[in-house]
């Protein structure tokens, strides 16, 4: 992946943080007032933190079968620190039930999980301006 792609995937990431930040003190009526727009922001981050590491990975020659080993792979090969790595998976199985409705969404989980998002993705972007710096 060129350092100009990289860059680009990581001001995405930026914006979305940027539109996610207001909801990281919210209120869980407003967390229920906003729940789509808050699904689809933490769906996007993970989604493209994930497409990132498939280009990386594949680099590698490592495929990853899942959002959730995507993750795990990117540990596995020294792209995050592992438990960086383990707190995403958990984000990518968020993820998963917000899409695919695995069960119903709990709002307060879904509140909850906003804090903790802003700064697991805060610090993947991080991480991954290192390699441009080698």
């Amino acid at each position: 992946m060129t350092s100009e792609v990289l860059l680009r995937k990581l001001a995405y990431l930026r914006q979305l943080l940027i539109d996610l930040a207001p909801y990281r003190t919210a209120t869980l009526s407003e967390v229920m007032a906003e729940h789509y727009k808050l699904e689809r922001l933490l769906e996007l981050l993970v989604a493209a933190a994930t497409d990132t590491l498939f280009h990386l990975l594949a680099e590698k020659g490592k495929s990853p079968d899942s959002y959730r080993n995507a993750f795990k792979m990117a540990a596995d090969e020294g792209i995050l620190p592992p438990a960086l790595s383990q707190r995403l998976q958990q984000a990518a199985g968020m993820r998963n039930i917000l899409v695919h409705l695995y069960e119903g969404i709990d709002y307060a989980i879904l509140r909850d999980s906003i804090e903790p998002a802003w700064k697991d993705f805060t610090q993947f972007i991080t991480q991954l301006e290192t390699r441009l710096d080698e």
